[in-house]
């Protein structure tokens, strides 16, 4: 209970914690899905992005590239959970259970979390309100 009042006061002064920095990576896939949806929400976007065409959705292109980049961070979170293991029946051992990986699975997500972080890269400088 003390280390959490600890953070707390961390994250308050200087806007991140000890325990963030052991594990910026987790921090940030847990933190940037959230905070990249509101930026998706009521917001505008780049001029380039902008559909002159589209009625009540003008940004429509923005918001979905916002997504891609959150579905990366959320693939990393998956990776980084080894969420990619399942359960299946043994084959040497009735009603036994082995846990394998699930390569399609892991490929998805290393394919969602290298597009999220291509998008992340380009459109860096665009997230701002």
């Amino acid at each position: 209970m003390i280390k959490q009042i600890k953070f707390f006061i961390q994250r308050g002064r200087r806007g991140y914690a000890d325990c963030d920095v052991w594990n910026v990576h987790s921090y940030l896939s847990d933190l940037l899905p959230k905070m990249l949806r509101q930026l998706s929400v009521g917001y505008g976007c780049p001029s380039d992005l902008y559909d002159k065409k589209a009625t009540n959705n003008e940004c429509h292109k923005w918001t979905e590239i916002i997504e891609e980049i959150a579905q990366g961070f959320e693939a990393a979170q998956f990776l980084d959970k080894m969420k990619y293991h399942k359960w299946v029946d043994s084959k040497t051992s009735k009603g036994a259970k082995t846990l394998e990986i699930d390569y399609e699975s892991l490929e998805n997500a290393r394919k969602k979390l290298d597009r999220g972080l291509e998008l992340f890269k380009k459109y860096y400088l665009n997230l701002w309100d």
